[in-house]
């Protein structure tokens, strides 16, 4: 059994990427504990509340064994939150899991973990994974080393899945998963989801450095193989 810490914006958190995330999670037995700057988070799309078991200032992430950052428009919070960043640095220099889908992956781009790094992210991010030196995909799920990335909603159960083989030690090393192999978790979209995936929401972000700072590596776009 794993210890995990979870973290979710205090208001506009994505349903699913807690709530299905975190039933893969307990499903493998493992412990989850809830983060966010407030003691009650209100989710985004179906307004549920959840009481989170610390703030984001008690949280210590040598106490887990990994720490995942669920997506939602309220996660924009996190992109210059400096003890948020600075977990997601420590987490990395202690070995140990880090994850994020949605939008989030654009917290550990300004946190500087994601250079040189395959990753992935809900679109209007991906400009923002390029210039912190991300090499990004099109592929839903994306674990690169101890780094885990997914691209939405429609991600959260595979994303989960993965976390748990990951806290299990049956990744390897830049397993890249392609639209291909992931199409199970993407039943037809209704135009009800069409409208609650688009853009909408989702604030114009600027990247964590500052521009010109560094140079980076170009996107790369995969074919169904995998094969970039």
């Amino acid at each position: 059994m794993a210890d995990v810490l979870m973290v979710i914006a205090p208001d506009g958190f994505r349903d699913e990427e807690y709530f299905h995330v975190r039933e893969e999670l307990e499903k493998a037995k493992n412990k989850v504990m809830v983060a966010s700057l407030k003691d009650v988070a209100v989710s985004s799309v179906e307004k549920k509340e959840v009481v989170v078991d610390l703030l984001i200032d008690e949280a210590d992430v040598a106490d887990y064994d990994a720490m995942i950052i669920s997506g939602g428009p309220g996660a924009s919070i996190y992109f210059e939150e400096e003890k948020i960043l600075e977990m997601c640095y420590q987490t990395i220099e202690q070995g140990k899991i880090l994850g994020a889908i949605c939008i989030a992956p654009g917290i550990l781009a300004r946190a500087g973990v994601l250079s040189g790094k395959k990753a992935t992210s809900f679109e209007s991010e991906k400009s923002n994974l390029d210039e912190a030196g991300a090499i990004t995909s099109d592929s839903h799920v994306v674990v690169d080393g101890q780094i885990i990335t997914a691209d939405g909603p429609q991600a959260s159960r595979e994303f989960g899945k993965r976390i748990v083989e990951m806290l299990n030690g049956e990744v390897k090393k830049d397993h890249d998963n392609s639209k291909e192999e992931s199409k199970e978790y993407y039943p037809p979209e209704s135009e009800g989801d069409k409208k609650e995936d688009s853009d909408d929401g989702f604030p114009e972000n600027k990247p964590y450095y500052d521009e010109g700072k560094r140079q980076y590596e170009k996107r790369v776009t995969e074919d169904e193989t995998g094969n970039v």
